[in-house]
């Protein structure tokens, strides 16, 4: 009966029938492509966007801790692939004095970094002009003092007489918000505003400048190590950031305190997630009508 029937369509219906599957045929595949779509969008959106960030982990060392073992740890942490011990000192301010005028800053930042930190970070400072290592100036501070590679400036220390050192190239610092970040802040927390002035000097000369003022003023003084991950992680963004928060938080626990840890990519990858889940529901949306 079946047979007969099916057989009687075919011959007296066939132009509808080719329609109906045409149909069903092409709802199925766009649903199909758009799924496709999403799933190969989705499974490069993470690279994409961890990408831009300069230093993956910034883990600031506790008061009281010892830099040394933060930074050993760290370096021995799963997916840690590169890290780099970076020291930050506050100064009174810099003066510069040239052409009979003298161009004074407020507070600012001296930051210490050894020889090998551009090339395992390259995106954190940008060449403008001189050399690219030795004093650099970042160019806010540049443009307050009115300072070109070449000029001496002053840098003022608490309690200690100034010092005065040579610059060798101004620089831009494109993260600078991440870079001076309050680290181990939760995602979301109300942004700290970076320094307007900063002076970047090789770590050999910072010890030398700033190692008394940490007997003196230890509050001044803080030390971070910066690391970089093998970014070996899922495509989805919503799942990068669960196994890298996952991450970074039992790096916590293994420091018991000593550091904690400013997540840059886990930041960037919190965002991203964001995107990724708006622009699922956003093709749905588009292709379900269709």
């Amino acid at each position: 009966l079946y047979t007969t029937w099916l057989g009687g369509l075919l011959r007296r219906r066939a132009g509808r029938l080719t329609a109906t599957a045409l149909g069903v045929v092409l709802a199925v595949g766009l649903l199909a492509s758009l799924g496709s779509f999403i799933s190969a969008s989705k499974a490069t959106m993470t690279q994409r966007a961890i990408r831009t960030v300069a230093v993956d982990w910034q883990i600031e060392t506790q008061q009281g801790a010892d830099p040394g073992a933060v930074a050993a740890q760290v370096a021995a942490t799963d997916h840690v692939t590169a890290s780099e011990t970076v020291s930050f000192a506050t100064t009174s301010g810099f003066e510069s004095s040239k052409n009979g005028t003298t161009q004074t800053t407020g507070p600012g930042q001296v930051i210490g970094i050894s020889d090998t930190y551009r090339a395992t970070f390259p995106a954190q400072f940008r060449d403008l002009s001189g050399a690219s290592n030795g004093v650099l100036l970042f160019q806010q501070t540049a443009a307050n003092l009115s300072a070109v590679p070449g000029d001496s400036i002053s840098i003022g220390r608490d309690g200690l007489p100034p010092v005065i050192v040579t610059v060798a190239g101004v620089v831009d610092i494109p993260q600078a918000d991440s870079l001076f970040q309050n680290a181990g802040a939760p995602i979301g927390a109300q942004a700290q505003a970076p320094p307007d002035n900063v002076l970047i000097v090789p770590d050999a000369t910072w010890h030398t400048l700033f190692d008394p003022l940490a007997g003196t003023r230890p509050d001044l003084i803080h030390t971070q190590s910066h690391a970089r991950l093998d970014h070996q992680l899922p495509g989805d963004p919503a799942s990068a950031y669960s196994d890298i928060t996952g991450q970074a938080r039992n790096l916590e626990v293994k420091l018991a305190g000593a550091g904690l840890v400013g997540d840059n990519i886990g930041a960037t990858l919190s965002g991203a997630r964001s995107d990724a889940l708006y622009a699922q529901v956003l093709f749905l949306f588009l292709g379900t009508p269709g």
